[in-house]
């Protein structure tokens, strides 16, 4: 399969050398990402299909941090390597806009205004997921999940012309805000009510068997009584700081990967994307160099029907379609093996493409068997409120 070389050359103005970070809303709606630095060793698995990467991350699960990232990451890369933008989003950011059409600067504003809202929404997103999946399962027993995100890139989801899902395999089971101590904390407090009483009771003893003296008397001890000497005292020992705790080692910092097998050495896109380094084996793996004109790109997650967060809508007519693509993506990644239904002669219809991580701990498929009720726990898509519209004028 081709590897997509980009056809323009950088923009005047721009380093390709630079690395740069996320944009940042001008309207506050979305924070820059700061991005974790993580000690991970990663292990590409290439020799199963040449359209999916299949990637082991060196950690024990995959925290909302680390979903997030990589998937605001893959959304910039599918833009700029389907053609819906001239350059890779985060060099866009930096292009000077002095010598943009009016038309051309409001579409790469609307659009990196959007791709930085998303990057705000995905992280909360994954929270809101992790929730979903732990409250449908007993406290004692919350295996890590697959999460899934899909990538459509088309007029409208129905009638996407590519899709591109983003397999998380392992990603954390817990209800967001939840606390490991809260059964600590009611003894903790009462011992602290309990102190602050007995220093008040003390107080008042102080006050009440302090004898008052006036005015005269204590202006009379003042003068008779000498200044008593400031003799150093001795400085207490300073005990050490508890040391803090330790921290994964810093190695690369979580989002440089996707750059270095969709690019040719000598277009190397690692600096301008910013992206993991870890998702792709350079040469191996590549999307396919489909031209697309200029259209909109669709953000899904496939998500329990209690899933709750303001800004995804619930796709469930479009279940069927994407069910199938994703089952392709899991055959192409060697994951369904077992449940690969009867083969059918495929069509010449462009592959599912996409990259599937895991990690450590592997996570278990959620269905409705895991849950009390399956109505309300039945995997269903929803789909990002937000527009990412492509543009090719600059």
């Amino acid at each position: 399969m081709p590897i997509l070389t980009p056809s323009q050359s950088a923009p005047e103005g721009s380093d390709a050398s630079e690395t740069s970070s996320f944009p940042t809303d001008s309207k506050g709606a979305a924070k820059p990402t700061n991005h974790q630095d993580i000690d991970v060793s990663t292990s590409i698995d290439t020799s199963r299909s040449n359209t999916v990467a299949k990637i082991t991350l060196d950690v024990e699960n995959l925290n909302s941090e680390i979903a997030s990232e990589l998937s605001s990451a893959l959304v910039g890369h599918v833009l700029f390597l389907k053609n819906q933008v001239p350059f890779p989003v985060m060099q866009l950011s930096r292009m000077p806009g002095a010598k943009s059409t009016p038309k051309a600067l409001k579409l790469r504003t609307d659009l990196m205004s959007s791709f930085d809202t998303l990057s705000s929404h995905l992280h909360t997103t994954f929270n809101a997921l992790s929730t979903a999946f732990a409250l449908a399962t007993e406290s004692s027993s919350r295996p890590t999940r697959l999460a899934y995100l899909a990538i459509l890139v088309g007029p409208s989801i129905g009638s996407a012309k590519t899709k591109i899902m983003l397999g998380l395999d392992g990603l954390v089971t817990k209800v967001w805000g939840e606390r490991d101590d809260l059964n600590e904390e009611p003894e903790d407090s009462d011992s602290e009510d309990e102190s602050d009483d007995d220093d008040s009771e003390e107080d008042k003893d102080d006050d009440e068997e302090g004898p008052e003296l006036s005015d005269t008397d204590s202006d009379e001890s003042e003068a008779s009584s000498p200044l008593p000497s400031r003799s150093p005292s001795p400085s207490p020992e300073i005990s050490p700081l508890p040391a803090p705790p330790s921290a994964p080692k810093a190695v690369r910092p979580p989002n440089r990967i996707l750059a270095q097998t969709l690019a040719t050495a000598d277009h190397s896109m690692s600096a301008e994307l910013g992206m993991f380094d870890c998702l792709f084996a350079f040469g191996h793996c590549s999307f396919s160099n489909t031209c697309l004109a200029p259209t909109q790109t669709h953000i899904l997650i496939r998500a329990p029907r209690r899933f709750t967060h303001p800004s995804w809508i619930p796709r469930q007519n479009f279940s069927s379609t994407l069910d199938s693509a994703l089952r392709e993506f899991r055959e192409e990644a060697g994951d369904l093996a077992a449940e690969r239904p009867p083969s059918k002669s495929r069509s010449k219809a462009p592959k599912v493409e996409g990259v599937w991580v895991t990690c450590r701990n592997p996570g278990v498929e959620f269905s409705g068997e895991d849950a009390v009720e399956d109505e309300e726990h039945e995997m269903i898509w929803w789909s990002w409120d937000g527009k990412l519209v492509g543009f090719n004028d600059w």
